[in-house]
């Protein structure tokens, strides 16, 4: 019996979602993403724009800068998925061919578990505080959690990140005024932070690296959570809806983390909110802790589910006669979440230390991906793919597309002398003061390389595959 559009348990993973499936509207996605953004990790990637003797009002025009920036190449993103219906890492086989996109999937899956690690970190805390229980039961309840939401699904996910996205606004916007109308909450004002007004080149590219990679980081699964949109959906209305929703959850977020930083400096992102809490009364404390940990499970409830089909896309890469079923759900989500709750365990003793340090690498293995599949899809076949040769190792994409794997490790390459990492810092970063501007290189590098290059060596072949122009194949 096919499964109807309203399912509680989602049994599809990483194959093409039919006619009969596709349900939704594009507005669905606002509420997903803003309710998915809203929570404790993005508040933390604030706290860190924040360095000392930087000015909070230069770290705020860097995390606007770097948010409408970074959202626009999610939202573009997220824009292919109801026209293709596949999950977003299926289609860069069409970029990199049906075995070179392991490549960029391994980086992907270990993106994901680091952010799941630090992430459930930060919630296993809250959790702890909440309960009175250790970090370490935190952890494993917030794992709980997540697995259960996963195991559920598509449906399940959007409407808890709905119902979030209400909670969560509520929950900041008191935040947000006591800070606006009650300074005196603060219990350890920073006037070094408060009353700079000075100019610092490499705090304040640091600062819209981090809104860069904070929201860029969805790229390679936003496009997961539009797939069952009805085909017809607007492109334009995809786009607005994703845009909007992480653009204001991001900037929201980020700038409340840099501020309560400000005022109560902790290497600790709950400690500050939680001591401003206190400043109307025990009650708001424990929704200030709630908000906390169902953030951190809606986050990472994102990051296992991409871990889990990215994890299943390399496995169906050698293995492809594997059917959608739940049982094969299953068996990929319970191990993904056992190894993110693990490497949470690991991450535990120094947690905004290696997330900093995770992300500043991060940003130089996914920046090249997304310039190659974003080039591809908007410049190259705009749009225009055979679906069935996204599962085909014979197809016309190809065993190892090299025109890509060119660009991606060239555009990789041309960004490490302006990477500024805690274990490397290149030589025009240290004359930019530290400055990180490698994202923007590798976007340009890897996209126009890509473009020339497949035009050049790439575009005759397909030709000569499915016997016409490449723009002209369709979906389906």
């Amino acid at each position: 019996m096919a499964q109807d559009k309203n399912f509680l348990l989602e049994t599809r993973s990483i194959d093409f979602i039919p006619t009969h499936l596709r349900h939704g509207k594009a507005s669905d996605l606002f509420f997903f993403w803003f309710g998915a953004n809203a929570q404790m990790a993005v508040i933390a990637t604030g706290l860190i724009a924040l360095v000392p003797g930087f000015s909070l009002w230069w770290a705020v025009v860097g995390i606007v800068i770097g948010t409408v920036v970074g959202s626009i190449f999610m939202a573009y993103h997220s824009a292919q998925g109801p026209n293709l219906g596949v999950p977003q890492m299926i289609q860069s086989r069409a970029q990199f061919g049906y075995y070179g996109a392991v490549v960029p999937l391994i980086m992907v899956v270990v993106m994901y578990l680091g952010f799941y690690a630090s992430g459930a970190v930060i919630g296993a805390e809250a959790i702890a505080k909440l309960c009175h229980v250790s970090v370490s039961v935190g952890i494993l309840l917030s794992s709980l959690a997540v697995m259960l939401l996963v195991l559920a699904g598509y449906n399940l996910m959007h409407k808890f990140n709905r119902v979030m996205s209400y909670f969560f606004s509520i929950v900041f916007l008191i935040v947000t005024c006591l800070l606006l109308f009650a300074p005196r909450v603060s219990v350890a004002s920073s006037p070094a932070h408060l009353g700079a007004t000075s100019f610092q080149v490499g705090p304040f590219l640091l600062a819209i690296s981090l809104a860069v990679i904070n929201t860029l980081g969805y790229a390679p699964y936003v496009a997961d959570y539009s797939r069952y949109l009805p085909q017809n959906t607007s492109n334009s209305k995809t786009f607005w809806f994703s845009y909007t929703g992480v653009l204001i959850s991001n900037i929201w977020m980020m700038v409340l983390g840099a501020v309560v930083q400000s005022r109560t400096p902790n290497p600790d992102p709950i400690t500050g909110f939680l001591l401003i809490g206190h400043t109307v009364g025990s009650w708001f404390v424990l929704f200030i802790l709630l908000a906390s940990a169902l953030g951190i499970v809606s986050i990472n409830a994102l990051n296992i589910y991409g871990g889990f089909m990215s994890s299943l896309t390399i496995a169906n890469t050698f293995f492809n006669k594997w059917k959608p079923t739940f049982a094969l759900r299953v068996w990929f989500i319970i191990p993904i979440t056992i190894v993110g709750t693990y490497l949470a365990f690991l991450e535990k003793g120094n947690l905004l230390g290696s997330f900093e340090a995770f992300l500043g690498l991060l940003i130089d293995f996914l920046v090249p991906w997304t310039a190659i599949n974003l080039s591809d899809y908007y410049f190259l076949r705009r749009g225009k793919y055979a679906i069935d040769d996204f599962f085909n190792p014979h197809g016309r994409y190809g065993s190892v597309n090299w025109v890509s794997m060119t660009a991606y490790f060239l555009g990789i390459l041309a960004g490490v002398p302006f990477v500024n990492t805690s274990f490397y810092e290149g030589p025009i970063a240290k004359m930019m003061h530290g400055g990180d501007i490698s994202w923007m290189v590798e976007v340009v590098v890897a996209g126009i390389l890509y473009l020339l290059l497949f035009r050049r060596f790439q575009a005759d072949k397909e030709r000569s595959v499915v016997g016409r122009d490449f723009s002209e194949v369709q979906t389906g």
